[in-house]
């Protein structure tokens, strides 16, 4: 049992094992990668709007079952939803228009709105 909810929440990143970089070649434009746990929590957002410097491009992807990575991969190659936020501009992208965030409260607006899928790369820009 926990007592509030920050006792469960958390936000690790680590080195990707050589089997992932070999299987996601080719998905991300950059050239690092890394595996995230505790993406979709409010930790991540507020690591986003805390240490994302001008110039800084982060991309992301969930992956809901390791097991069925190849059916998502084969998905977001032929079927791409993408989504793109700026951090800077306070705006949101993805396949059905833009929307822009109020720049005061945007990591509430943020987390209204799905920013993480299995079906796309997710861009976190800021300029």
């Amino acid at each position: 049992m926990f007592e509030m909810e920050e006792d469960i929440i958390y936000l690790t990143v680590q080195e990707i094992d050589k089997y992932w970089e070999k299987e996601l070649e080719g998905l991300f434009s950059m050239p690092f990668i890394y595996e995230i746990n505790g993406a979709g929590n409010r930790l991540f957002l507020l690591y986003i709007e805390k240490y994302m410097e001008i110039g800084d491009v982060l991309e992301i992807i969930k992956v809901p079952n390791q097991h069925s990575f190849e059916e998502y991969k084969r998905d977001m190659l032929e079927r791409p939803e993408s989504i793109e936020i700026n951090v800077d501009s306070y705006t949101y992208r993805d396949i059905h228009g833009s929307y822009q965030m109020n720049n005061k409260k945007w990591l509430a607006d943020l987390s209204q709105r799905n920013y993480m899928t299995h079906c796309g790369i997710t861009t976190f820009l800021k300029y």
